[in-house]
């Protein structure tokens, strides 16, 4: 072929190619505003319809692998669990429902006849009157000192940060063999008065070889508190804890002992 054919067949497809940009340029002015931005709203909405991501904290992955199946990225679960809550040596039956959602979980209680709820958007709600200070502070300790809470805390935003490693009791001897913790600090990031935990952080102790929470610390009005997981049950390959206790200067004031779990897709 001469090198005139050649130049001649350059030219025409340039031509082509320069054609093609001049319509795609024409088209999109062409369009309308309101179906360019009807496409933009209909890109975000799929965005948020899309599946949450639990896969933003390592350390909060591999618990819900360890907990079972109910994180799953589509996943809807209902946890609800019966039992019985002493305070102030006072028991009262408990049964507390926890959905899961696309921003983390729904959550209701009954506890003596009294309905309470929480969402993510609403804070803590009474079925009927109003929210006293000792309910909530009841359905925080419940909702968020939970290792459920400690996987889906990310999707509010809330950040981790892995304070220590293989941890031992401080008054751990030379020749201790017992657990090693993992301590992972959970920040929360409301800044809404009305729907900000009483306690804004929480420091998880991972337990280095079961993967599972052993404790929960924090400070509540200047006081420590301890929340200690002292037994779980396994149901429908789900694992919960069945017993927990809460303490505050070495003295339990309050304990919820489960006696029975239910999960539901």
């Amino acid at each position: 072929m001469s090198r005139k054919v050649t130049a001649v067949l350059l030219g025409a497809a340039l031509i082509v190619i320069a054609a093609c940009a001049v319509n795609a340029f024409l088209i999109t002015r062409a369009a309308p505003e309101s179906s360019l931005h009807n496409t933009q709203v209909t890109a975000q909405q799929r965005v948020r319809r899309g599946p949450r991501n639990l896969f933003l904290q390592p350390e909060a992955l591999r618990v819900s692998r360890l907990l079972g199946k109910r994180f799953d990225r589509s996943s809807r679960a209902i946890t609800t669990t019966v039992g019985s809550l002493t305070l102030a040596g006072n028991q009262q039956p408990l049964t507390l429902v926890r959905r899961q959602t696309e921003s983390g979980e729904d959550v209701e209680l009954a506890l003596g006849g009294r309905g309470l709820t929480w969402t993510d958007n609403d804070g803590i709600k009474a079925r009927s009157g109003v929210v006293t200070d000792i309910e909530r502070l009841l359905v925080e300790r419940l909702l968020l000192d939970s290792p459920d809470q400690f996987v889906l805390a990310q999707l509010r935003g809330a950040s981790y940060f892995t304070v220590a490693r293989n941890v031992r009791p401080t008054d751990a001897s030379d020749g201790y063999s017992g657990a090693l913790w993992n301590l992972v600090r959970v920040d929360e990031p409301q800044t809404d008065e009305n729907l900000r935990p009483l306690s804004s952080w929480r420091i998880y102790y991972i337990n280095v070889q079961s993967g599972l929470p052993d404790r929960i610390e924090y400070q509540l009005y200047g006081q420590e508190i301890t929340a200690d997981f002292l037994a779980w049950r396994e149901a429908e390959g789900e694992r919960t804890p069945s017993h927990i206790t809460w303490s505050s200067g070495g003295e339990t004031v309050m304990e919820y002992q489960v006696t029975n779990v239910s999960h539901n897709q």
